[in-house]
Formats: C-alpha cells, sequence, structure tokens
C-alpha cells in the first residue's frame, strides 16, 4: 500500500468517525420523541424503556465525543462507533414495542463506509446474534403468544427463520459493497498516483523548459542587444558623414516614443501601439535616414538652398534607405526590419498625399512612417543647421497646428501639441549635453563652405 493509499484510508475513518459521532448524537433524540409521543397518549411507550434508551444514547455518544477529543486511536474509534450503534439497535427492537428489522442494516452499511470489509462482514454477524437475542426477548410479549396461537419457541423460531433469510441477503449485500468499493478506491488512489508521478515528472520537464528558455531569452537579450548596438554604431557612422544626422537620429528617436506614448493616452491606434511595438518604432527611428549615406558630404551639409539637382539626390535616400536595409539580419523575426524599412522609405510621406517618393495618401502610408514623419519634421524645425537657427517651440506647435490633415495625420499632430511640455524639457537637455560639441563642428563646416566658395 503506498502512502497515498495509507493517508486516504486514515483520513477516510476520521470522517466517518465524525459521522458516526453525530449519529449517536442523533439517537438522543429517539427515546425523547417516544416519551413526547406517550405523554398526550398517541403512542405507548413505557417510561422506563425509554428513559433506558435515552441513558444509553447519552452515555454512549458523550463517551464517543469524548474519545475523539482524546486523540484516541481512530481504528479504536471505529469499532466502538460500530458496536455503539448495534446496541443502540438492539435496545430499540428488545423489548417488542417497537418492531423494527430494517434498522439492523444500519450498523453493517456503517461498516461499508470504512471500506474494510472484514469489519463489515463481522458487524452483519453481530448484528445477527443481537437480532436473535432480541426476537427471543420479544417473544415473551408477543400477542400470539399471549393468546395461545404460538409457543414462545415457536414464535421465535418463526420469525428467527425469516431473519436468517434476510440476513443472508444483508451479509452478502454488504460485504459485496464493502469489497466492491474498496477495490474501486484503491483504482482511483491507483490511478491518482499514476497522475501524480505523470505531474511530477512534467513539473521537472517543465522547470527544465523553463531553464533553457531562460537561457535562450537570455541570450537572445544579448543578441538582440548586440543587434541594435550594431546599429547605434551604424547611425554614429552616419553622424560623422553629416553633422547634424548623427544626432537627429537621436533625438527622433526619443520623440517617436513621446508620440506614440501620448497616442496610446489619447485612446488612439492602441491594438498597434503595444510597448513592445512602441520600442520597436523607437529603434527603427536609428535607421530612417540611412540612406543618406549615399548623399555626398557636401550637399548634406550645405549651408545655402540646394539646387534641383541637389535636391533630387538629396530626395533619393529613402529609396537607399530602404535598398540598404534589405541586407539587414532579421531581428526579431523580422518585425522590426519591416518597420525599420517603412520608417526609411515613408518616412517623407505626406498625409494628403503631396509626400515623397511615392505620393502616398493617409492611411496607406504605414503608421510607423506617419510617426517617424512628425518627429523628424519636429527635431528639424526646433534643433540648428548650418543654414537656419532653431525655431521656438511656439512657432513649432503652430507649423503642426496649420499642418494637421495636410502633412501630418491630425491625432498624430495633436500628439505633438499635446507633448508641448514634455518637448521643451526634452529639447533644452538636448541642446545643453550638445551644446560644445555642436559649436565645434558647427564652426568646422562653416570654415570648410568658407574654403570652398573661395
Amino acid at each position: 500500500m503506498s502512502i497515498t493509499d495509507e493517508t486516504f484510508f486514515r483520513e477516510n475513518i476520521v470522517e466517518v468517525n465524525k459521522m458516526v459521532r453525530n449519529v449517536l448524537l442523533g439517537t438522543i433524540f429517539v427515546p425523547v420523541m417516544f416519551i413526547a409521543l406517550t405523554i398526550p397518549g398517541i403512542w405507548v411507550v413505557p417510561h422506563s424503556y425509554s428513559l433506558s434508551i435515552l441513558v444509553y444514547s447519552l452515555c454512549s455518544s458523550i463517551l464517543y465525543s469524548f474519545l475523539i477529543r482524546s486523540n484516541v486511536s481512530q481504528v479504536l474509534l471505529m469499532y466502538l462507533g460500530v458496536i455503539f450503534s448495534s446496541i443502540f439497535v438492539f435496545l430499540l427492537s428488545m423489548d417488542g414495542v417497537i418492531l423494527i428489522s430494517i434498522s439492523y442494516a444500519f450498523p453493517p452499511f456503517v461498516a461499508c463506509l470504512y471500506y474494510n470489509k472484514r469489519l463489515t462482514r463481522y458487524t452483519t454477524v453481530v448484528c445477527f446474534i443481537l437480532a436473535v437475542v432480541a426476537y427471543w426477548f420479544r417473544s415473551n410479549n408477543a400477542d400470539l403468544v399471549t393468546y395461545g396461537f404460538f409457543t414462545r419457541l415457536q414464535y421465535f423460531i418463526k420469525y428467527v427463520i425469516g431473519l436468517i433469510v434476510e440476513y443472508i441477503f444483508l451479509f452478502a449485500l454488504s460485504s459485496y459493497m464493502s469489497s466492491r468499493t474498496h477495490k474501486t478506491m484503491q483504482k482511483l488512489i491507483d490511478s491518482y498516483d499514476n497522475i501524480d508521478v505523470a505531474y511530477n515528472q512534467l513539473q521537472q520537464r517543465t522547470k527544465e523548459m523553463q531553464q533553457i528558455n531562460e537561457e535562450l531569452q537570455e541570450t537572445n537579450e544579448r543578441l538582440d542587444e548586440t543587434q541594435f548596438k550594431i546599429i547605434q554604431f551604424v547611425a554614429q557612422c552616419l553622424g560623422s558623414h553629416d553633422l547634424f544626422t548623427g544626432r537627429h537620429v537621436i533625438h527622433t528617436q526619443k520623440y517617436v516614443e513621446v508620440i506614440c506614448n501620448e497616442l496610446v493616452r489619447m485612446g488612439c491606434y492602441t491594438e498597434e501601439l503595444t510597448k513592445k511595438n512602441i520600442q520597436l518604432f523607437v529603434n527603427a527611428a536609428f535607421l530612417h535616414d540611412i540612406g543618406k549615406i549615399h548623399v555626398p558630404e557636401g550637399i548634406l551639409n550645405k549651408i545655402g538652398k540646394f539646387t534641383e539637382e541637389e535636391f533630387a539626390m538629396m530626395k533619393c535616400h529613402p529609396e537607399e534607405g530602404k535598398k540598404l536595409l534589405q541586407f539587414l539580419p532579421q531581428i526579431e523575426d523580422g518585425s522590426f526590419n519591416v518597420i525599420a524599412s517603412e520608417m526609411a522609405y515613408c518616412h517623407h510621406e505626406k498625409w494628403d498625399g503631396t509626400g515623397y517618393p511615392r505620393q502616398l495618401v493617409g492611411k496607406n502610408i504605414p503608421l510607423c512612417a506617419r510617426i517617424m514623419a512628425a518627429a523628424d519634421v519636429l527635431d528639424a524645425l526646433i534643433s540648428q543647421r548650418l543654414y537656419k537657427d532653431p525655431m521656438s517651440i511656439e512657432e513649432t506647435m503652430e507649423v503642426f497646428q496649420k499642418s494637421k490633415g495636410m502633412h501630418f495625420e491630425p491625432c498624430i499632430a495633436d500628439a505633438v501639441i499635446n507633448s508641448r511640455n514634455l518637448i521643451t524639457i526634452i529639447d533644452h537637455d538636448f541642446k545643453v549635453s550638445e551644446a560644445s560639441t555642436n559649436a565645434k563642428e558647427f564652426e568646422w563646416w562653416q570654415r570648410y563652405h568658407q574654403g570652398v566658395n573661395s
């Protein structure tokens, strides 16, 4: 027998013992009922008989309850409970005032609840003996004996033969019930044990898989970190090619995050702008101007206005960026690559279809590119350039207000305007941290253009 078997059957004995205690307490009301019905004459039960049963019920129930609380052996209580209930049934039937027969089946059926075949058989035999004794006592006061129809022995034999037949069936039924229920419970416990073993094995496998997944996740995180460091490196390399593009991509990365979070707060694109996708948008912003690598430095850093030919060359950088990003290894199952490519290719498209390179209109422009376009223009307006001074936040917000529905999707323009205070803080921090480096590079490019022009 396994530990589970022992535990189950031990706990079952405890629970059935509690039920037997309640039954014994309930027997107190039987003699009380006899007395209550005898007083008004509804039923005639001798008070001495009722009181004797009452005393027995009180003593047996109190003793049994006391033993349960005293942590006596539960197995001992099991036997005592069956004995006490058998004696109670015997006392009810021995006087002949109350005609009972089927009640003798109660103790054997109680024994069945313990799933103990031996106890059930012993209880049935004991109950049969008690029933025979009770019938002998009852035969002394039977009406048929009193009026001379039968002798006491004839009456006794007549009823005991029927009792024997009843108890043969009771013995067979109770034995089968006890045996069958025990086997059934044993099978259930065995099945539970097998399930428990399988569950423990599954838990062990799950822990192993979790450990493997954690290791894979750690490896993937390191790989992602390495990939994005490479992306940052590429952006920095572009910064050495163009005075402002290197810082510009860092600025726009932050503004993309601000716009995305504000759109979510406004209840716009909440399904698309998950935390994961926002992070992908932010990281992809590093590469939106990667195509400028193919634009000559003299054009990128020109102080004056572009000629038509120079502007046409500048307008090629979205197409060049898309081509370059085709060679980027897949990141985040390729979803990052798609976003980066759409940002690079479409961030100069306009909501009203007047942008380039494909003149896309409205939501035909990918969401990431529409957000990137706003971040791109925002930084271009409030940042220093060789050909212009930075625009104030107030003037920049007016530009976004006027461009709503033309250059920018209305809700994206509103997200920029709503984020005015946060943008002001971010812009100030960028200007303070980049002031010294900006001044040196700006002076260098001015001397460069002066030398070229001379």
